[in-house]
């Protein structure tokens, strides 16, 4: 709901007390979409990546990849779009609310912008 601070403290403690878990590719996406939602994309790319290397069949963190290249500025993005096709061959931006319910509407409209850009079809 916006508290993009409070999501990143609490995962990241999260993260030092269970740095074994095997499901932290997960908690590494939910890091992704905190930074990625308060507009720092290159944070956002960073643990994106992190949880794609570690399961890169995961597509919500791959879907984060393409919009934060695509929001800072990176030509990176069509490749990284190319993948997320990869992985799920139907989803289109017209179909995106069903991959996971973002909170705010202006939360969605970011990551389906940066997706757009990116070269998601409609």
């Amino acid at each position: 709901m916006g508290e993009f601070e409070e999501v990143v403290d609490r995962i990241s403690r999260s993260l030092r007390l269970n740095p074994a878990d095997p499901h932290s590719y997960s908690m590494h996406s939910a890091l992704a979409f905190a930074h990625f939602f308060a507009g720092r994309y290159t944070e956002a790319l960073s643990w994106a990546e992190m949880a794609v290397r570690e399961k890169p069949s995961y597509l919500l963190a791959a879907c984060i990849v393409p919009a934060s290249f695509a929001l800072a500025g990176r030509r990176d993005a069509e490749k990284a779009i190319a993948r997320v096709r990869e992985l799920d061959p139907g989803l289109r931006l017209s179909n995106l609310n069903n991959l996971t319910p973002i909170g705010r509407p202006e939360d969605f409209a970011k990551w389906e912008e940066g997706l757009r850009l990116a070269g998601l079809p409609e």
